[in-house]
C-alpha cells in the first residue's frame, strides 16, 4: 500500500514538473516573441519594418528564410517601394495584383498554417532557400480582408507541424499587418509632400533623398550613377507670349514626355522653375547620353497645342556620371552630400554648354 502511494506521488510529481517545465518554456517563448514585437513597434518606416521581417526575423527565430507577399491591386505599392529604394530583397518581397494567389496558399478561411514543405512550395514561397523542411504561413488580414502573407521557413521538418500551437504566431501576424499598414500609410503621406503639385513628379526634397540613396547604392555595388539636367528652351518667352497658364501646360507636357522615355529604375524630378533632373542608377555616361538624346528628340518632334495656338518646345540637356572608387569604402552622409552636389553641378554646367551650343542639344561634362 505504501509503495503504491509512493509511486502515485512520484507520478503526480512528474506530471506537475512537466506542467511547470511547459509553463517555463511558454514563458520563454512568449518573452522571445515580445522582444521581436517590440522591435516591430519601434520600426521607423517601411524599409526598417521589411528589414525586420526579411533579415532580422531569420536571426531572431533561427529561420532558414522568410518572405513577404503583399497585395497591390492598383500598382501604387510598387511605386512607393521603388521610390523608397527598396529593391535588395529580390524575390523574397513580392507584390501580387490579385488575391487569387493567396487563395492557393490558404485553403478555406485564411489562418496561421504550420506544415511540412515540398519542393514546389519551397520554390514558390522561399526562392533560393536551400533545405526548407517546414514552414509557418501567416495570413496578413486587415479589416477582414487578406492583404498579404508572411512565410517563415525552417530547415527542420518537425519544427512547424500542424500539431504545434500557433497562438504566438497568430498574435504576431495581427501585429505585423497593423505595423505594415501604418508604415505604408505614413510613407504615402510622406511621399505626397515630396511630389511637385503641378507636374506630379518628384520635387527638390524628393530628389535630395533619392540622390543620397542612389549614391550609397552605387558605392556599395561599385557601380555608376548618371545625372541628366534638362532645361526648357526659351521658357520665359513662352510665358511672356502665351501666358503663365501656357507655361504650366508646357511643364506638364515636358514632365510627361521626359517620363515616357525613361526606364522603370530612373528617377525624374522637377528641380526648380523650368528645370528637370533625372537620376539614372547603374548607368554609364554613354548610355545616359543616348537616353538624353531620346528625350530631346521626343520633345522636339511634338508641339504643344493650346486652343488655336501651337507652341514649339525644345530642351537642352547636360549629362554627368559618378563612378565608385576602385577600393570600396563607406561614404559618410557628408561625403554623400558633397558627391551629390558635385554630380548635379557638373550636369548643370554641361546643360549651360548645350545652351551656348545653340539649344535643343545634349552636352556632356568635361
Amino acid at each position: 500500500m505504501e509503495m503504491s502511494i509512493e509511486n502515485e506521488n512520484k507520478r503526480l510529481r512528474a506530471i506537475v514538473q512537466q506542467l511547470l517545465d511547459r509553463i517555463e518554456e511558454n514563458q520563454r517563448i512568449q518573452e522571445h516573441f515580445h522582444q521581436f514585437e517590440f522591435k516591430l513597434l519601434s520600426a521607423t518606416g517601411l524599409q526598417d519594418l521589411l528589414h525586420l521581417l526579411l533579415d532580422d526575423a531569420c536571426r531572431h527565430f533561427r529561420l532558414a528564410s522568410s518572405s513577404v507577399f503583399l497585395l497591390d491591386e492598383d500598382g501604387s505599392l510598387e511605386g512607393l517601394i521603388t521610390s523608397l529604394g527598396i529593391d535588395h530583397y529580390q524575390s523574397r518581397l513580392q507584390l501580387r495584383s490579385s488575391p487569387e494567389f493567396y487563395e492557393k496558399i490558404y485553403t478555406g478561411e485564411p489562418r496561421v498554417t504550420l506544415q511540412e514543405v515540398d519542393v514546389l512550395t519551397s520554390t514558390r514561397l522561399f526562392p533560393g532557400a536551400p533545405n526548407v523542411g517546414s514552414a509557418a504561413l501567416l495570413p496578413l488580414i486587415r479589416q477582414h480582408r487578406l492583404v498579404g502573407s508572411l512565410h517563415l521557413a525552417s530547415s527542420e521538418a518537425t519544427r512547424f507541424t500542424p500539431d504545434k500551437s500557433a497562438d504566438f504566431l497568430s498574435h504576431l501576424s495581427s501585429l505585423i499587418v497593423m505595423c505594415l499598414q501604418n508604415s505604408i500609410s505614413w510613407e504615402r503621406l510622406e511621399l505626397q509632400g515630396q511630389l511637385d503639385t503641378l507636374t506630379g513628379v518628384g520635387n527638390r526634397r524628393y530628389f535630395d533623398r533619392a540622390m543620397e540613396q542612389e549614391l550609397d547604392r552605387a558605392n556599395r555595388n561599385h557601380g555608376h550613377l548618371s545625372c541628366l539636367f534638362i532645361d526648357a528652351d526659351h521658357f520665359k518667352h513662352i510665358n511672356d507670349t502665351f501666358g503663365h497658364m501656357a507655361g504650366d501646360l508646357c511643364l506638364q507636357f515636358l514632365a510627361k514626355r521626359i517620363g515616357q522615355q525613361l526606364r522603370k529604375t530612373d528617377i525624374l524630378c522637377r528641380y526648380g522653375g523650368e528645370e528637370f533632373i533625372v537620376l539614372m542608377p547603374g548607368t554609364e555616361s554613354k548610355q545616359a547620353i543616348l537616353i538624353a538624346e531620346r528625350i530631346r528628340h521626343a520633345v522636339a518632334q511634338e508641339s504643344l497645342t493650346m486652343g488655336e495656338q501651337t507652341i514649339p518646345l525644345t530642351v537642352s540637356a547636360g549629362v554627368s556620371t559618378w563612378k565608385a572608387r576602385k577600393t570600396k569604402q563607406v561614404l559618410t552622409p557628408e561625403e554623400l552630400s558633397e558627391n551629390g552636389k558635385a554630380l548635379v553641378e557638373r550636369a548643370d554646367k554641361a546643360m549651360y554648354a548645350a545652351k551656348q551650343n545653340g539649344r535643343n542639344c545634349v552636352a556632356v561634362e568635361k
